[in-house]
């Protein structure tokens, strides 16, 4: 079976994108799937608030998730790597999809985009388990 390279897109690379990509990996780990996940931003900021989001490590934690291996800080978007990915998601189109198409136009159009918004405009209550869902979809379709 051919592995998957799944590489999870959001602005900041510290809370939506690391959550898909923190849960993707330990998902695909117990169920044998053979993929490659990862994740970065678009924009990061000097002024980062850290490794990850607090709202990431609490959610992990209630699901009984080791965040071990996956504390770092927040990496770039390396578009010049971009051919390694066999599937690109971005996980806001609405806020997404200008930056792809202002700064990296010839790869937006093989990014796949999701709806889940940052934490300032929804909640981490409502965003996570949902995002949980889609991910877990996700298994299903690389299953």
């Amino acid at each position: 079976m051919p592995k998957t390279d799944i590489l999870f897109l959001c602005t900041g690379n510290y809370y939506r994108s690391r959550f898909a990509e923190i849960l993707l990996n330990e998902i695909a780990k117990e169920e044998n799937i053979p993929a490659k996940i990862s994740s970065r931003g678009l924009r990061i900021s000097a002024n980062n608030k850290g490794a990850l989001s607090p709202y990431t490590t609490i959610y992990m934690s209630k699901l009984g998730i080791d965040l071990g291996p996956y504390l770092r800080m927040p990496l770039a978007f390396e578009p010049e790597k971009i051919d390694a990915h066999t599937r690109i998601i971005a996980l806001d189109e609405e806020e997404h999809r200008p930056m792809l198409e202002k700064n990296f136009a010839q790869i937006a159009p093989r990014v796949e985009y999701w709806n889940f918004v940052d934490e300032y405009i929804v909640g981490p209550e409502t965003v996570l388990p949902e995002l949980e869902k889609k991910v877990r979809d996700l298994v299903i379709e690389l299953k």
